[in-house]
């Protein structure tokens, strides 16, 4: 599973836009992919298409781009755990992805990992020592 950030956009000329300001801030076309968000159905019955830019992300770069989504005027802004092979989210699904699912996405996003996967882990190397110098 690869981390993935994604948005939805009215056009997909807006989200081709936003896919260029990636690939001008080091992404590359292997990391970003723009998928329909609407079936056939809804296009049938007059709603606006819309479209689904996803970016495959490192730790490093998903806030760069969350940073550069919202600056390009994404809808809404979200993050999960997908299918990324050869440039493409392969088990997208719109009725999954297509909407919004969580209010505190944005916030989430901006949330940098520290790269410390035990977040106790810096708390015993200080305590550890400190009980043997007092036992």
């Amino acid at each position: 599973m690869s981390p993935i950030v994604f948005g939805r956009f009215e056009t997909v000329s807006a989200a081709e836009e936003a896919a260029r300001a990636l690939y001008a801030r080091g992404f590359s076309v292997w990391d970003v992919s723009i998928i329909p968000a609407a079936g056939p159905e809804a296009r049938h019955a007059g709603v606006r298409p819309r479209v689904v830019l996803a970016a495959c992300v490192r730790r490093a770069n998903a806030g760069v781009a969350a940073k550069v989504l919202r600056e390009a005027g994404v809808l809404d802004l979200d993050r999960t755990q997908g299918t990324w092979d050869s440039g493409r989210w392969t088990d997208f699904d719109p009725a999954l992805h297509g909407r919004r699912r969580d209010a505190l996405a944005d916030e989430c996003l901006d949330c940098e990992s520290t790269g410390n996967e035990d977040p106790g882990s810096e708390l015993e190397q200080f305590v550890d020592p400190q009980r043997a110098s007092h036992g």
